[in-house]
C-alpha cells in the first residue's frame, strides 16, 4: 500500500516577477444544479435550475497563481441554493477566500413560467433563457440581470401594402439591466425578470405559447394583425418602459427579427440610465 503524501510546497503561493496582475482568472462552463430565487414577481418562488457558471478573482502581479479548487469549494458552500441577492454573498466568498482584490461571476439557465392560451385556457411551460452576473471591485457592486424574450412582431409595412395577409416573424428582444451598489450596501433589487418579460412580451405584436389549439392560433394571428411591429418599434416599445425606471441605473435592449421573407435578420439596439 502507497503511503499518503504530503505536499510541503504551495507552488501558487510562490513569487512571479514579470511585472503583470490579472485582472480575472478562475473557472467558466462550470455545470451545476442549483434551486435559484428571485427571478418571479413572488420573491419566494424558487426552481431547480441547471446553471452552467463562470467564476473569477483578480490577481497581483506578485502572486504566481489562485486556488482553483476554491472557487468550487465556495460554490459548494451555497448549498445548492442561490438568489440573485445572494450573488453578493458568493462574490464577497470568492474574493475573501482567495484574498483578492476582486471577484467576478456569471450564470446562465433556462427559467420556466406558465402560459395561458388565450381561448381555450391551455397552460404550458414556456422556456426563457436568464443570465446573471455580478461584480466585486474597489468598493462597488455591480448586478446584471439578462433575459431573452421570444415574441412574434408582424411587418406594418407587408399590412399596408398588401390585399390580405402580412408576414410576420419570430423576434428576439435580449433586456440587459444593470445595478450598482456600494460593497458594503444592503441590496434592494425589486424589479424582477418575470415584470420584464412581461413587459416585453405586451409590446409585441403577439406573444408566444407553449401550447395552441385551434381557436387560440386564430385569436393569435388576429392579435398580431392589430398590432403590426417594426423592429425600430418593438425596441423603441421597450426602451419607454426601461428609462422610465429607476430601479435600474443602466440599461440595454437588443430585438433581432428573423425574417420570414429575407436571408438576413433585423436588429436595432438601444441603452440608457444613470
Amino acid at each position: 500500500m502507497k503511503s499518503k503524501q504530503t505536499i510541503e510546497r504551495d507552488v501558487q503561493l510562490d513569487m512571479d516577477h514579470r511585472g503583470v496582475a490579472i485582472q480575472q482568472v478562475g473557472i467558466s462552463q462550470v455545470k451545476y444544479p442549483l434551486t435559484l430565487s428571485g427571478i418571479e414577481r413572488d420573491a419566494t418562488a424558487y426552481q431547480s435550475v441547471s446553471a452552467e457558471l463562470s467564476l473569477s478573482v483578480s490577481l497581483e502581479q506578485e502572486l504566481k497563481g489562485i486556488h482553483m479548487s476554491r472557487l468550487v469549494e465556495d460554490l459548494i458552500e451555497m448549498d445548492g441554493h442561490l438568489s440573485v441577492t445572494g450573488l453578493a454573498t458568493l462574490l464577497h466568498r470568492l474574493k475573501e477566500h482567495q484574498q483578492a482584490n476582486a471577484a467576478s461571476l456569471s450564470l446562465s439557465f433556462d427559467y420556466y413560467l406558465d402560459r395561458t392560451a388565450p381561448v381555450s385556457g391551455r397552460v404550458g411551460k414556456q422556456a426563457y433563457h436568464c443570465e446573471l452576473e455580478g461584480q466585486l471591485d474597489e468598493g462597488q457592486l455591480i448586478l446584471v440581470q439578462k433575459v431573452e424574450v421570444p415574441v412574434t412582431t408582424l411587418c406594418p409595412c407587408s399590412k399596408e401594402i398588401s390585399a390580405y395577409g402580412a408576414h410576420n416573424q419570430r423576434g428576439y428582444v435580449e433586456v440587459r439591466l444593470e445595478h450598482h451598489f456600494a460593497a458594503d450596501e444592503s441590496l434592494d433589487l425589486s424589479i424582477s425578470l418575470e415584470e420584464v418579460i412581461e413587459e416585453v412580451e405586451a409590446s409585441a405584436s403577439a406573444p408566444l405559447y407553449p401550447i395552441l389549439k385551434r381557436t387560440d392560433e386564430r385569436y393569435v394571428t388576429m392579435q398580431a394583425y392589430e398590432e403590426p411591429r417594426f423592429v425600430e418599434d418593438m425596441v423603441r416599445n421597450v426602451a419607454v418602459f426601461l428609462r422610465d425606471d429607476a430601479r435600474i441605473d443602466r440599461w440595454q435592449v437588443r430585438v433581432t427579427n428573423h425574417e420570414s421573407i429575407h436571408q438576413h435578420n433585423a436588429f436595432a439596439v438601444v441603452s440608457g440610465g444613470r
